[in-house]
């Protein structure tokens, strides 16, 4: 599989999420999720296509590739494990949550991703609320 950039993941990420809500994922689409400018993407779809992880004729929809839907859902998958881990065991609010996994996503390793998965899911509630009245 291909390495991406954090950037690039962040566009694959952005294709996902559209495509999940949405029948066809547009330029458009993505200016709006990422709040970047069209060349930007311009650029970034080009590379994504040579990469074989999406496809858009010029001016079209832009669709992912086989490749391209793995390589997202594994974006994706890390992105909400993360966010679920903060949301879970500091209660944050799921915006920030967000947009702290979204940073988080590029630098953690997948073997502390799968160890943030098992807290999150196996946290005693007892422990958690015992952990937010020490933050309190």
């Amino acid at each position: 599989m291909n390495k991406l950039s954090a950037s690039l993941e962040d566009y694959i990420e952005a294709i996902y999420i559209v495509l999940e809500k949405n029948p066809v994922c547009r330029v458009t689409d993505i200016m709006k999720l990422l709040n970047v400018s069209k060349p930007s993407i311009v650029n970034a779809m080009s590379i994504l296509k040579g990469k074989n992880l999406i496809n858009q004729e010029k001016y079209g929809f832009v669709e992912l590739t086989d490749e391209g839907k793995k390589m997202a859902r594994r974006v994706y998958s890390k992105h909400s494990s993360i966010r679920q881990f903060l949301i879970s065991l500091f209660d944050i609010e799921y915006s920030d949550a967000n947009a702290l996994a979204c940073k988080i996503e590029h630098v953690v390793p997948e073997n502390v991703i799968k160890s943030m998965e098992n807290i999150s899911k196996n946290m005693n509630p007892a422990l958690k609320k015992s952990l937010l009245k020490e933050k309190k």
